[in-house]
């Protein structure tokens, strides 16, 4: 189209273009949240706990859009009128990061004597561990510096531990920077997520809710590095280096967490793997392989080497890196990410056992537990994968929406009615917007605030009204499961009223002193005693 405009004949006089400007609509992504925030209201970024938040509810259009654009929900429901109560303590707070502060002091001595006792006992100990500076100008720039970081200390072997690095995850169409607690390198190149809570863990067992809320917020944490992992295996390689000191590419059917690291078999295994002859066949495994042995090796040492981690025994050892188990299942699984995409170009591994650091027994002493998150990422990948894109929900917005929290309370009620939202009895423990959708889905008549089980159970009856309509026969369908158990359910209800009210009936009747008073049908007789009077 714009060669045909400008191919206008010599001489003649241009004429003016006509065409109309473009709408609100088709300005950037970044400058429509902006609006939608308040132009001059900063935003608040978007952490891990809300992330898990919002892939517990991923139907909730409105925390979104309102997440999506950095809005302060908290003082958006204040202005509101619905304040909650949502939130951390000021003393939590600060016995967090005291707790934290101990844990990493001495350059994280003891946090990596947790991360080598409970997540990679079969590693060197970590004796003088690299803690890279990650200092940038912003998130962008704090992102690439932890990339680097990780890359550097990838490549380079040994124990690294990263402080609080910053992650970015793209969630339905925006930008999201995490940060969490902790980032350990392991001197084999895998990658291991730690998470530091203030509560306490007692006897060893902390507190399930607690636990599982931490295990989803670490989660979405490994999900950002396995983004990050992916990036790195992308760049080629620099030549005569590695991403990860890794036995070699010829029996590609295990990782390098089921390599032995112990200081007598590391360094002759690795040359034992590099003397293996190539298999021409693609199916055979490790199990069909023999192992080869050097001149001084002797036979029964070195015949276990060969077999799958599945094939490991549970004990107590081997079962602080169940990551390494899930490789069999195909490429697909992330814990097989070491696999190679090229020549020089190998994946890092994202262990999907992160640590889990509490006060041990209401003390200050640090505490470590493993936790595995692999069902926890699973279902918070597939709840993030059903988001719904940022700018569009924008788009359905009418123009001029704004939430910013200084505008009248009839025009921010406006402005958030204008989102669809799915609320849950689960909201009032993660959103700052529940006590505000649960009085509007009340005043509704949802079934949704008596819970998911319950509306699921419903199917198509939405509000309470078609709930009782449908249970007094007046509308739906009868051959509707949930209409029949409705029916069903009212006639029982009516038939027991009707016998209560025969035997209240009966008990009226019934004489003052002696007799037998008449139950209901096909009951006995309840015999009437006098009851002697109180002395």
């Amino acid at each position: 189209m714009s060669e045909f405009h400008a191919s206008a004949s010599r001489g003649s006089t241009p004429r003016p273009d006509r065409t109309p400007p473009p709408p609100t609509r088709g300005k950037g992504l970044r400058h429509r949240l902006a609006e939608l925030r308040g132009p001059e209201v900063p935003a608040k970024a978007l952490d891990a706990r809300a992330l898990a938040a919002l892939a517990a509810n991923p139907g909730c259009a409105r925390r979104a859009i309102l997440d999506g654009a950095g809005v302060d929900k908290a003082r958006l429901a204040t202005a509101l009128g619905a304040p909650s109560g949502f939130g951390q303590s000021q003393f939590a707070l600060t016995r967090g990061n005291a707790f934290e502060a101990r844990v990493k002091a001495d350059g994280g001595a003891e946090l990596l004597r947790l991360v080598h006792a409970r997540l990679d006992p079969r590693a060197e100990p970590p004796a003088g561990a690299a803690v890279p500076d990650l200092t940038a100008h912003g998130p962008e720039g704090r992102t690439a510096r932890t990339a680097l970081a990780l890359r550097e200390a990838t490549r380079a072997g040994g124990w690294t531990l990263l402080d609080h690095p910053m992650l970015a995850l793209d969630v339905a169409g925006s930008l999201a920077f995490l940060e969490p607690d902790a980032v350990v390198v392991h001197p084999d190149g895998s990658w291991s997520v730690v998470e530091i809570k203030s509560f306490p863990m007692v006897d060893g067992v902390a507190d399930p809710a607690k636990v599982g809320a931490a295990a989803r917020q670490a989660a979405v944490y490994v999900l950002a590095l396995e983004e990050v992992a992916a990036r790195l295996g992308a760049e080629p390689e620099p030549a005569g280096k590695h991403l990860a000191p890794e036995p070699a590419e010829a029996p590609r059917d295990r990782t390098t967490a089921e390599a032995p690291h112990d200081a007598e078999s590391a360094e002759p295994l690795s040359g034992r793997e590099t003397a293996k002859a190539p298999r021409p066949e693609p199916a055979e495994t490790p199990r069909d392989r023999e192992t080869a042995r050097g001149p001084g090796d002797p036979e029964p040492a070195e015949a276990p080497r060969a077999r799958t981690t599945a094939e490991a025994p549970r004990d107590a050892q081997s079962a602080e890196t169940p990551s390494g188990r899930e490789t069999a299942k195909g490429p697909r699984d992330p814990e097989s990410a070491g696999a190679s995409r090229g020549p020089g170009a190998r994946v890092p591994v994202v262990r999907h056992r992160v640590l889990l650091v509490c006060p041990r027994d209401f003390s200050n002493l640090p505490a470590g537990s493993a936790v595995d998150v692999r069902k926890q990422r699973a279902v918070t990948a597939r709840q993030l994968a059903r988001l719904t894109r940022v700018e569009e929900i924008a788009d359905t917005l009418p123009e001029g929406t704004c939430f910013a929290p200084d505008r009248p309370a009839e025009e921010l009620t406006a402005a958030v009615e204008a989102v669809p939202a799915t609320y849950a009895p689960e909201c009032l423990s993660a959103c700052e917007l529940a006590f505000h959708c649960r009085e509007r889905s009340r005043a509704a008549g949802a079934v949704t605030p008596l819970g998911r089980p319950l509306r699921a159970e419903l199917g198509g009856l939405a509000t309470v009204g078609e709930v009782l309509a449908a249970a007094r026969g007046e509308s739906g369908d009868p051959d509707d499961p949930a209409v029949a158990a409705l029916r069903r359910a009212a006639a029982l209800r009516a038939e027991a009223l009707r016998a209560a009210g025969e035997a209240a009936a009966a008990r009226a009747q019934a004489p003052a002193a002696g007799g037998e008073l008449p139950a209901a049908r096909g009951a006995a007789p309840v015999p009437v005693r006098e009851v002697p009077a109180c002395r």
